[in-house]
C-alpha cells in the first residue's frame, strides 16, 4: 500500500472513533462495526489487508486512546513491507 492509502486509512478509522459511543448498536439498528471496518478499507488493494489490521480497525475505532499507537505503526509498516 502507499502512504496516500495509508493517510486515509488511518483518516477514516479516526472519523469513525470520533463517532462511536458503546450505544450506538442500540440506537442505530443499521450500525455495524464491520461495516465501519469496511468503509475504512475501501479502495485499498486486498493483499494490504490481514485480519490483524481489520482487528486493530475495530479496536481504534472503540478505543482510540489505548489503540492508536499500535494502530499507526501497523498502517505505516504496511507502506514499508509494499
Amino acid at each position: 500500500m502507499d502512504k496516500t492509502t495509508a493517510d486515509r486509512i488511518i483518516g477514516r478509522a479516526g472519523m469513525l472513533a470520533l463517532l462511536y459511543y458503546p450505544e450506538i448498536p442500540a440506537d442505530d439498528q443499521d450500525y455495524s462495526l464491520a461495516g465501519d471496518i469496511d468503509w475504512v478499507l475501501e479502495g485499498v488493494p486486498d493483499l494490504s489487508i490481514d485480519d490483524h489490521l481489520r482487528e486493530l480497525i475495530a479496536q481504534v475505532i472503540i478505543d482510540p486512546t489505548g489503540t492508536r499507537d499500535r494502530f499507526t505503526a501497523a498502517v505505516y509498516a504496511a507502506v514499508a513491507d509494499s
